[in-house]
């Protein structure tokens, strides 16, 4: 779509999006959708209230928005009776859809499942996109990239460094130091640590994060970016524990599943903010 390069930038998104509105959205909860000039659909989003949210484009600011809103030739939209419906039926058509410029809920890259197994006298840890049967125990589906490799990588550094008494980081194995971690780890947690760490990934108690602690907190630690670097492990650890083990046992309570491990399919719908 051509820009009227002597009107402000304001004025030609709302214009914009005056022009996309073929019908005027009700004050009603519900989902809208942005579609360009070959009618494909380039971006779904639900609201609260559709006509505040629709017509609250006309002066989006954001470079990625307008971007988006430079292509968008029609706005259609659905009336649902509830935002909880609205929020189902938004990562319905995300996952169904994928339009370009959604990013929640569609990449299979932000949904990890975690794997233990027994590996000599060690525990093999492996991180997948999908759930793996040839292994002892399956946890997840998590979600967040970032949050469940540093919540993975933590929780391996921690119980290398408490098996081993290591006093630095830096005596750390390598691979271990990178932004993040293996697909496939070994560790060699101590034999009472393997029942919280079931419990851990279960969600059921974070028992594990507070031994790691403890023993964390009794090595000979030689410096201070060790000791820094010890708590902020212990952070990422906290922090996955609550966004996704912990979040998937209490939905599971919360819905009678039985188990607290949710395929990622369902996962987008059972974490909505109603169910909490």
């Amino acid at each position: 779509m051509t820009l009227d390069l002597f009107e402000p930038v304001g004025i030609t998104i709302k214009d914009r999006v005056n022009a996309a509105m073929v019908d005027i959205p009700p004050h009603a909860p519900g989902v809208y959708s942005m579609y360009d000039a070959s009618d494909r659909i380039l971006y779904v989003g639900k609201a609260k209230d559709l006509f505040k949210r629709v017509t609250s484009y006309r002066y989006a600011r954001a470079k990625k928005t307008q971007r988006m809103l430079a292509h968008v030739r029609r706005i259609g939209f659905e009336v649902c009776k509830t935002e909880h419906d609205a929020i189902l039926l938004e990562n319905m058509l995300i996952r169904s859809i994928k339009p370009p410029f959604n990013h929640a809920n569609k990449s299979p890259e932000t949904y990890y499942y975690i794997s233990t197994s027994r590996k000599g006298s060690g525990l093999e840890f492996r991180l997948s996109m999908r759930p793996l049967s040839d292994y002892s125990k399956c946890y997840g589906c998590f979600k967040g990239h970032i949050n469940v490799r540093k919540g993975l990588g933590a929780l391996i550094r921690l119980i290398m460094m408490t098996e081993r008494w290591i006093t630095s980081a830096m005596y750390l194995p390598q691979n271990l130091l990178r932004k993040h971690v293996p697909y496939v780890t070994v560790a060699n947690p101590l034999d009472f640590d393997r029942d919280l760490i079931h419990a851990f990934f279960e969600g059921s108690s974070d028992e594990l994060v507070n031994t790691l602690s403890q023993q964390a907190e009794n090595l000979n630690v030689v410096d201070t970016f060790t000791r820094n670097f010890i708590n902020h492990e212990i952070d990422a650890l906290t922090h996955f524990y609550h966004s996704n083990p912990r979040t998937n046992y209490e939905i599971a309570q919360k819905m009678n599943l039985g188990s607290s491990f949710i395929s990622q399919n369902e996962l987008d719908d059972l974490r909505i903010p109603s169910l909490k």
